[in-house]
């Protein structure tokens, strides 16, 4: 192995010892760190005594050459000489841990003080490491300092703080993220989810609803828009959500404890309690990290059909462990678990007659959402490349109930409190293996290939809510889902600030399905068993230009897909239509392509970041999750549709000032309408907004010898929009503002946190839905929380 990395550029190009770089050089064997800042320098580094480096934590952001390599030095038992004006040496250390540990913590501490510009962080959505500056996607990226300034603990903060996204607000467990105004409808059913989201490098769902990680110790947030079918397939028409975990870290022991307090304006109080301990292993080539947490939302929803009071008051608790290894110089191991339970006490809509926060039902309506992932990988070099591999198993399993009583599904006693129970159960075990090409080469590229099976058990029960153990009706359905595909992108440089990126996906999917359902009361019953395949590719092409080191234009074109499915009966007598009425036996796959231009600026050395992107989605043969006249659901390709849009968003950065600024602008309508299905034109695609806008604006600066102050202000407008595709139940909502306002006081120690949300204690109608059964029957809404005040204390070991 060669003992010294070089690059020969052109003397402008070099990065000089005091001038700031955009790094990214991951975690892990130092060697291969150390390669990377080389590359990303501009400079020549001797390893020649890198076999006795331990490992490195790994350093992302922008800093000097002689700061980033100090930070990668952290912890690893060796340092680094400068020889020459572009030329260092690493070194092995004396036996002084402390000392250096010190020295080095202190430097990286002043280089992190002021917060990074938004586009200025390095992305891993994309499955290689990238500066979101140079990547012609449209992506934002939160760190973990920015979401903590913004009050983003869910998607659901995380949607009024990023452009181009919303949550369907049905309450945590129960939400569809939406991407870019491509929605599917509000329900979530037998449809594959249209935004993938991962935690590392494991997909969290298929067709359930997002687990909604409370994200405690989360490095980054990270939000593709538009199809990834080529990257991450079936799944991820609206884009991808993908959040990134600190990992542990063997330079140092590392804690932290926060508790948090809040009271919600005429309803209950809430709390959040979390912890993280980091502990190196095996003299520094290993680490584990454990974080817990706890929290209570307060309810503030009555309910006066039952004479109760804010009964929506949910419940999250959550653990996350992982350990990570050196397996050699050049790899490493890691094996992790997650885990989140979610309680909901009962939905949180209203009805009207009852207020704005209030409703008349004859049962409660609790939810449940447990979440448990497990997976073990590996990464390093393989035939001088990076190769990476992960296997994991995610367990998720739902449990909801609704108040039919209004309006039951099947003939009841007169007056009879009829309640309709789903329970979801979901396993996946899923395998992908990736190499990708070292950031040096001309062509850039990775190839890949994964393997996924799930096996969902759906139980659907209509039963006399004072009887639960003898249901009237029950169906017990079945599914098995085997994925299979081979996926590839070259990324080349074609001169002169030109680059071309194509890739594409090789998919095969085989889905079966079987059903059983049984009407107590009449002995009759009703079975079913079938099974579909598919194979197909889903390519993409890039082309960008690069005129200055500041701006990036691009084009590119990409598609997603979702394979197709069955419909099952919960009520034996169900039929379907074969000749081409609603509900059919089967429901086709559907296809996205979406066209994008885009630009990027960077001006005022680094203060001024601007991004804007106009794009075209279109959309054959939308599936999406329906509602039977009983208010059972179904699942229907409803046509074709389209979606035209805008958005921007932009950074300014001054000293101790944060100014940011982002809008959507959709377009969106159905072109084509399913002649069975009663969907109209004119309502667009359901849940989208056609404008949002948000505002924002961070300060900070000392007070006194090692404190610092910050005041964050921000508002968020979200338009109207419809509920749903059917001309018949399509309410309006939306056309809403919310506002936060948080101040904080830190010192390296301990930090004191002071927020209020919604400040003008607004109720505007965030979803139009609640209870499938009764929608038909009265409208509903899903208030905004009112003005919640929270309290925060943190403590750092």
């Amino acid at each position: 192995m060669a003992s010294a990395i070089g690059l020969t550029v052109a003397p402008p190009l070099c990065a000089h010892a005091g001038e700031k770089v955009v790094f990214s050089a991951p975690a892990g064997p130092f060697r291969a760190a150390a390669t990377a800042f080389a590359l990303q320098a501009h400079v020549s580094i001797d390893l020649s005594a890198a076999e006795g480096c331990g490992p490195s934590p790994g350093f992302s952001g922008r800093a000097s050459p002689d700061t980033a390599l100090r930070a990668l030095l952290r912890g690893t038992g060796c340092d680094a000489r400068r020889i020459a004006p572009r030329t260092y040496r690493v070194v092995l250390l004396p036996p002084a841990p402390t000392a250096t540990r010190s020295r080095v913590t202190a430097v990286v501490e002043a280089s992190t003080e002021t917060p990074l510009p938004l586009s200025e962080l390095v992305i891993v959505a994309t499955r290689r490491l990238a500066v979101a500056d140079r990547l012609a996607y449209s992506v934002s990226v939160l760190d973990a300092r920015a979401a903590a300034a913004r009050g983003v603990r869910d998607a659901t903060d995380l949607a009024l703080t990023v452009p181009s996204m919303t949550v369907t607000n049905l309450g945590p467990g129960r939400d569809k993220v939406i991407l870019r105004g491509l929605s599917d409808g509000p329900l979530t059913g037998q449809t594959q989810s249209m935004v993938g989201i991962y935690l590392d490098d494991v997909r969290l769902t298929y067709n359930a609803p997002d687990p909604d990680l409370l994200m405690v110790d989360i490095g980054q947030v990270e939000v593709l828009r538009g199809p990834q079918g080529a990257l991450y397939g079936a799944g991820s028409l609206g884009g991808v959500l993908h959040l990134t975990t600190h990992r542990p870290d063997p330079g140092a022991f590392d804690a932290w404890a926060s508790v948090s307090a809040s009271t919600t304006r005429g309803g209950e109080a809430g709390g959040l309690a979390s912890a993280m301990i980091n502990m190196p292993l095996l003299h520094g080539r290993a680490a584990v990290r454990l974080v817990g947490y706890a929290e209570r939302q307060g309810g503030y929803v009555d309910d006066l059909g039952q004479g109760r009071a804010d009964v929506n008051a949910t419940r999250r608790t959550g653990v996350r462990l992982t350990a990570r290894t050196m397996l050699g110089p050049d790899w490493s191991a890691e094996a992790g678990l997650a885990a989140q339970a979610i309680d909901s006490e009962d939905t949180q809509y209203a009805d009207r007659g009852g207020g704005a926060y209030a409703r008349r039902n004859r049962i409660a309506e609790p939810h449940d959402n447990d979440f448990v992932e497990v997976h073990v990988g590996a990464q390093g070099l393989l035939f001088g490349q990076d190769a990476k591999f992960t296997l994991a198993a995610v367990r998720h399993d739902l449990s909801s109930r609704y108040d039919a009583s209004a309006a039951p599904p099947v003939a009841v006693p007169a007056g009879a409190a009829i309640a309709f129970d789903e329970d979801n159960h979901v396993g996946a075990v899923v395998a992908e293996a990736s190499l990708a090409s070292r950031p040096e080469g001309r062509i850039q590229w990775q190839v890949g290939a994964f393997l996924a099976r799930t096996r969902q058990g759906r139980d659907g029960l209509i039963l006399l809510a004072d009887r639960p153990s003898a249901p009237l009706v029950r169906e017990k359905r079945r599914d098995v889902l085997g994925e299979g595909a081979l996926f590839g992108e070259a990324i080349g440089d074609l001169g002169g600030g030109w680059s071309l990126t194509l890739g594409g996906r090789l998919f095969a999917t085989r889905s079966e399905a079987s059903s059983r359902a049984a009407m107590t009361t009449t002995g009759a019953e009703a079975t079913f068993r079938d099974a579909r395949s598919y194979v197909g590719f889903a390519p993409k092409a890039v082309m960008s230009f690069a005129p200055s080191a500041a701006t990036l234009i691009y084009v590119q074109a990409a598609e997603g897909y979702r394979s197709g499915g069955f419909n099952t009966a919960v009520i034996p007598s169900q039929t379907f239509d074969s000749a081409g009425g609603e509900p059919q036996r089967q429901y086709d796959g559907d296809e996205l392509w979406s066209y994008e231009a885009g630009a990027k600026g960077v001006w005022l050395d680094g203060r001024l970041r601007l991004r804007a992107a106009a794009f075209l989605a279109s959309w054959k043969n939308i599936q999406s999750d329906q509602l039977l006249p009983s208010g059972l659901p179904y699942t229907a390709n409803l046509g074709d549709g389209r979606n035209v849009g805008l958005e921007f968003e932009g950074s300014y950065v001054h000293e101790g000032l944060r100014l940011d600024a982002s809008f959507l602008l959709n377009h969106p309508e159905l072109e084509t309408v399913n002649a069975a299905f009663p969907g109209r034109k004119d309502l667009g695609l359901a849940g989208v907004p056609q404008g949002s806008v948000s505002l924002a604006a961070n300060y900070e600066r000392p007070v006194g010898e090692g404190w610092r102050a910050s005041l964050d202000v921000r508002a968020a407008y979200i338009g109207r929009s419809r509920l749903s595709f059917d001309g018949a139940t399509a309410p309006s909502m939306g056309g809403y503002a919310t506002t936060r306002v948080a101040a904080r006081l830190r010192s390296e120690r301990l930090s004191l946190g002071l927020a209020v949300d919604n400040l003008f204690d607004g109720a505007g109608d965030t979803f139009a839905y609640g209870n499938p059964f009764t929608l038909k029957l009265s409208p509903q809404s899903t208030p905004q929380r009112p003005r919640t005040i929270s309290l925060e204390i943190r403590a750092q070991y």
